[in-house]
């Protein structure tokens, strides 16, 4: 029983990871703003989002409170930093806290069983 626990946590982490990337992606190279996105990208945001990233990925359970410290903690350090200004880490971390809904609902979905070969 507690083998199909930590599968069920692992496939949810990996879920959202895959979701947290293809949005970023989306962002970048699929809308139709994606030129204008990428521009105005900086590399310090994308370096906490990869952080954000690393931390999804390390954590064996994940609950709404505990991501959305896991934004907080990685943005706190960003606090300071000349060339980041308070508004833009405010929106970012809005950003990847609104993530926290893409996120359970990819692991919401229930994968389908295998199809067998006759």
């Amino acid at each position: 029983m507690a083998k199909q626990k930590s599968s069920k946590a692992g496939l949810t982490v990996a879920l959202g990871a895959a979701a947290l990337a293809s949005a970023g992606a989306y962002l970048l190279y699929g809308s139709k703003n994606a030129k204008k996105n990428r521009q105005k990208v900086r590399s310090w945001a994308l370096k906490a989002k990869a952080e954000v990233l690393e931390q999804v990925e390390k954590a064996k359970q994940l609950d709404t409170d505990e991501y959305k410290g896991m934004v907080d903690t990685v943005l706190e350090r960003y606090k300071g930093v000349q060339g980041v200004a308070e508004r833009e880490l405010k929106a970012l971390g809005n950003e990847l806290k609104g993530y926290w809904a893409d996120l359970t609902k990819a692991s919401a979905k229930k994968k389908r069983p295998a199809k067998k070969k006759k």
